[in-house]
C-alpha cells in the first residue's frame, strides 16, 4: 500500500509540475521579442548594418490651451573612436497626412549622446511647435527623421494630457523616456 502511496503522489507531483512548466514551453517569454513599450513611436537610422541613430518614443501632446509640445529621446549609437564623426545633425518635420507642417527642429549628438526632447525640466532640448489648431488627440502625424544621407518617415500619434504622465507637471518625467 506505500508503494502504490508513493507512486500516486509522485504521479501527481510529475503532473502539477507539467502542469506549471506547459504555459511557458508553448508561449514565448516577450521580453525575447521587440515590442513597442510606449505610447510613442520609435526609429532607427542604419549604416553598413548597425543602427547610428534612434528616435525613441517621439509623439505629440496637446494640452487644453491648445498649445502642443513634441516629445522623443535621440540616441546617437556610434562610438566615441578615433576617426568617427565628431557630431551627426539629426533633422526632425513633422507634418500632418494632407502636408500641412507642424515643425521642424535639429539636434545635434556627439557619439554615444542622449538627448531628449520636450518642454519639462529633464528635457535636454526644447521644440517650438507652430500653429497645431487643425490637429486634435488621436490624429497620427508624419515625422520625418534625416542625418546624413539617410530619412525614414514613421507615424507619430498626438495624445492629449489627460493621463498624469503627459500632464504639465509630468511632461518631462515620462513623456521621452
Amino acid at each position: 500500500m506505500r508503494t502504490s502511496r508513493r507512486l500516486v503522489l509522485s504521479a501527481a507531483a510529475l503532473g502539477l509540475a507539467l502542469a506549471a512548466s506547459g504555459c511557458a514551453y508553448f508561449n514565448p517569454v516577450q521580453t525575447h521579442e521587440f515590442y513597442q513599450a510606449a505610447d510613442g513611436t520609435n526609429a532607427n537610422l542604419s549604416q553598413d548594418g548597425s543602427t547610428v541613430i534612434g528616435v525613441r518614443n517621439a509623439l505629440v501632446i496637446l494640452r487644453e490651451d491648445g498649445t502642443a509640445e513634441f516629445s522623443a529621446t535621440v540616441v546617437n549609437y556610434e562610438q566615441a573612436i578615433e576617426g568617427a564623426e565628431p557630431t551627426r545633425t539629426v533633422d526632425l518635420a513633422a507634418a500632418t497626412s494632407d502636408g500641412t507642417a507642424i515643425f521642424a527642429t535639429g539636434v545635434s549628438l556627439a557619439p554615444e549622446q542622449v538627448v531628449s526632447l520636450g518642454a519639462g525640466e529633464d528635457s535636454d532640448q526644447s521644440v517650438q511647435i507652430g500653429d497645431a489648431s487643425g490637429v486634435v488627440a488621436g490624429d497620427i502625424l508624419d515625422l520625418t527623421i534625416t542625418s546624413g544621407d539617410q530619412t525614414v518617415v514613421i507615424s507619430v500619434p498626438v495624445v492629449d494630457g489627460s493621463l498624469e504622465h503627459y500632464s504639465e507637471t509630468g511632461s518631462g518625467e515620462n513623456a521621452g523616456a
